[in-house]
C-alpha cells in the first residue's frame, strides 16, 4: 500500500513539459531535447523533465531553459504565440446570464490578453511567445486543452478541475471577431 501511495504521489512532484509545435516534435528523454521538424500540423507532446535543464532545437535555433521547479510548463515551439488561461470547469455557471457590459469586459480582456498586456500569475491567464517556456501552476497533475481543441463536457459536476485552455492568437482574434457583434 505504500509503494501505491509513493506512486500516486510521484506526479504532482514532476517538472511535466508539454510542447506545442507546428510539425514534427521529436523528445530525446536522455539529453532532455526537444527538437523541431517544421510543418503545418499542430503537435502537442509531454514528458517529464529529468534533471534542471531543457534544450529547445529548432530551425531558427538552440535554446536553453532552466526548469528548477516542479510543476507543469508549456514549451511553445510554433510560430505563433499561444495565449489561455485557467478555466472554471466543474462548477455550476451554466445557467448564468451574460449581460452586454459582462460581454464588453470578456472581449477587451480577450483583447488585452493576444496584445499580452494584464497577465499575472495570479489570474493565472499567459501569453506564450513562440520559443519560450511558461510554467503554469505547481500541480504537474492539472490539465492542459491545446489549440484547436473544445473543452469537454465530461467534467464531474460540482468538483472543481484544474484546467488551462490555450489559443492561438490568430485563433483567438477570430473569436473575439465573432464577438464582437454581440455587443450592441
Amino acid at each position: 500500500m505504500i509503494v501505491v501511495a509513493l506512486a500516486s504521489c510521484s506526479g504532482s512532484n514532476s517538472k511535466k513539459i508539454l510542447v506545442m509545435g507546428s510539425g514534427n516534435v521529436q523528445i530525446n528523454k536522455n539529453t532532455n531535447t526537444v527538437t523541431l521538424e517544421p510543418g503545418n500540423t499542430h503537435t502537442e507532446q509531454e514528458f517529464d523533465l529529468q534533471g534542471d535543464k531543457l534544450i529547445a532545437t529548432t530551425p531558427a535555433g538552440s535554446s536553453d531553459f532552466n526548469v528548477s521547479e516542479t510543476g507543469l510548463y508549456i514549451l511553445n515551439l510554433k510560430t505563433d504565440t499561444i495565449v489561455g488561461s485557467y478555466q472554471h470547469t466543474g462548477t455550476d455557471e451554466a445557467s448564468q446570464r451574460i449581460t452586454q457590459e459582462d460581454l464588453r469586459k470578456r472581449i477587451d480582456s480577450l483583447q488585452e490578453l493576444v496584445a499580452c498586456r494584464n497577465v499575472t500569475k495570479e489570474k493565472r491567464n499567459f501569453c506564450i511567445p513562440p520559443n519560450q517556456l511558461a510554467k503554469l501552476t505547481s500541480n504537474s497533475n492539472a490539465q492542459v486543452i491545446g489549440p484547436y481543441k473544445k473543452i469537454p463536457r465530461s467534467f464531474e459536476a460540482g468538483k472543481e478541475h484544474e484546467i488551462y485552455k490555450f489559443y492561438t492568437s490568430k485563433e483567438m482574434q477570430e473569436i473575439i471577431e465573432k464577438l464582437k457583434p454581440m455587443v450592441k
